[in-house]
């Protein structure tokens, strides 16, 4: 493994993964400034993908509560990523449509320090299972190295892309890429700031995208 930090970026490179970190751009102070890190799996071919679905509203955790929420903001951060997909060459599709790719998005808040491990909050009541898209009997997994955060008291917007065409034999869905945007439900940063910081999550990731069309 190879590990080059600077005081904006650090990258992570292992085998079949790619990982970034980046501030978006104005930032002026480390500790409560956004943090957009992405990873994704460099041996998927995105090419292989045409079509995707996102879910209908945000999941929503934190210490005491678990739910879903669809208000204008949460609906705008939903728009923010299909037109970045889109950008991409991928096709928006109904999530009964047997989309290729299948996105879906949290917003964490808790106000303890711990060691995250991709994926816990998963059994949390509310969140969206396999299920949702018509794979019940089946677990998401990463098949990749996991990143560790050690904390999400400042709160955090999570994108997951699920991979539905390379299901594996024991019945799990592969995260292609994944998306953290950290520092949110603060009040202290706007709606545009939120959506820069999604469209940095594509930026860092300039192999996601198809010509399957």
């Amino acid at each position: 493994m190879k590990t080059k930090v600077t005081l904006l970026v650090a990258i992570v490179s292992l085998g079949l993964l790619v990982s970034c970190t980046k501030y978006p751009p104005g930032v002026t102070r480390l500790q409560e400034d956004l943090v957009v890190y992405t990873q994704v799996d460099l041996q998927k071919d995105f090419n292989q993908f045409k079509t995707f679905a996102i879910v209908d509203s945000i999941a929503y955790i934190d210490n005491k509560d678990s739910g879903h929420f669809l208000n204008a903001d949460a609906q705008t951060v939903l728009d923010q990523i299909i037109m970045n997909m889109q950008n991409r060459g991928f096709v928006k599709v109904g999530k009964n449509d047997t989309p290729n790719l299948g996105i879906t998005v949290s917003m964490i808040k808790t106000t303890s320090t711990t060691v995250y491990y991709p994926g816990w909050w998963w059994g949390y009541p509310g969140y969206y299972y396999p299920g949702y898209w018509g794979y019940p009997s089946y677990n998401y997994y990463y098949p990749y190295y996991p990143t560790y955060i050690t904390s999400y008291s400042a709160g955090t917007l999570i994108i997951d892309l699920a991979d539905f065409i390379n299901l594996t034999e024991d019945e799990q869905i592969p995260i292609a890429w994944f998306a953290h945007i950290r520092a949110l439900l603060t009040g202290g940063h706007t709606l545009d700031q939120v959506k820069l910081s999604i469209d940095q999550a594509f930026i860092q990731t300039p192999t996601l995208k198809t010509n399957a069309n």
